[in-house]
């Protein structure tokens, strides 16, 4: 009875997701000056807003012999900056009711805070301030030089099966970025420079590089005016910014590599290519996954 209860809440709470993903959502979107992409999109439920700054620069964006230079920036971000003391960034949240996070992927980079609605100002300063005042000095560097090591060895190199993924990625992309994994390799960072990543800092992590999306309860004439006082006066990048424009060459055969690794059990990891995000047929392949797990939920045996 309980494992029939189970799978049916799990059955309406997948339904219920995609039901909001066929939900169409109503936004207002426009640009500054200096290039800044602005979503906003009213929601009044739940008296609370949610700030985020996509930065279209992930792994794909790297040097092969600089790797991780954007999951390095993930945790940089957090250092401080002209105005926000070191440390402190996290607290200036918390104290005011909200949360924040920060992920990175292959092609972006995306920071986020959600908030009491009444203190939208105060999550667009945190934001602003750290796309124009990031603090990138010695003692920061360091520190996250640090952090990021070890979180590679939490989630990879000490993780049974972890080594995985960077295999499957070198196999599956021989000539694009996608070779290597967002996390990076730890010798490249501790090779890079104070200068490298300020470099690195500059070029990518620029107003016309960036998309600020606010969501939740708000009003959205004096959002605008909070977001024009917060960012229309950083600079553009004065840089060309520059994306990878190689082409993987189409696979046309099996590729097959045996890990061997400090695991008790073995393991067949089986991957496929899949069309680009653009390409129509990608919405097939999502679907068909949602509906695939929604089959396997009504079976008796889970």
């Amino acid at each position: 009875m309980g494992k029939n209860r189970l799978v049916i809440i799990l059955f309406l709470a997948i339904s219920l997701v995609l039901s909001a993903q066929q939900r169409e959502i109503e936004f207002e979107e426009y640009d500054l000056d200096n290039g800044l992409h602005v979503i906003l999109h009213q929601d009044d439920s739940t008296p609370i807003v949610a700030v985020s700054v996509f930065y279209h620069v992930g792994s794909k964006n790297e040097k092969p012999d600089r790797t991780g230079f954007a999951h390095f920036f993930e945790h940089l971000m957090f250092e401080g900056s002209k105005y926000i003391p070191r440390g402190e960034y996290h607290k200036i949240v918390s104290s005011n009711g909200g949360t924040n996070n920060a992920t990175t992927d292959f092609d972006r980079t995306y920071y986020y805070e959600i908030l009491p609605s009444n203190q939208l100002a105060l999550g667009l300063w945190l934001e602003s301030e750290r796309m124009l005042h990031l603090k990138i000095d010695s003692a920061g560097v360091e520190t996250q030089r640090k952090v990021v090591k070890e979180e590679r060895k939490q989630r990879l190199d000490n993780q049974p099966y972890g080594t995985l993924l960077e295999e499957t990625f070198k196999h599956a992309y021989t000539k694009h970025p996608y070779h290597w994994t967002p996390i990076g390799s730890n010798q490249y960072i501790d090779k890079a420079t104070i200068d490298e990543f300020m470099k690195f800092y500059k070029h990518y992590y620029v107003p016309n590089n960036a998309v600020l999306t606010i969501s939740g309860d708000i009003d959205i004439k004096k959002a605008k005016e909070l977001v024009k006082e917060y960012f229309a006066d950083i600079p553009r990048g004065t840089e060309k910014i520059t994306y990878p424009d190689i082409v993987e060459p189409r696979k046309t055969a099996e590729v097959k590599d045996t890990v061997y690794d400090n695991i008790q059990l073995p393991m067949v990891l089986m991957s496929y290519q899949i069309p680009k995000k653009t390409d129509p047929q990608s919405y097939a392949i999502d679907r068909y996954v949602n509906n695939t797990f929604i089959r396997r939920s009504k079976r008796k045996d889970i």
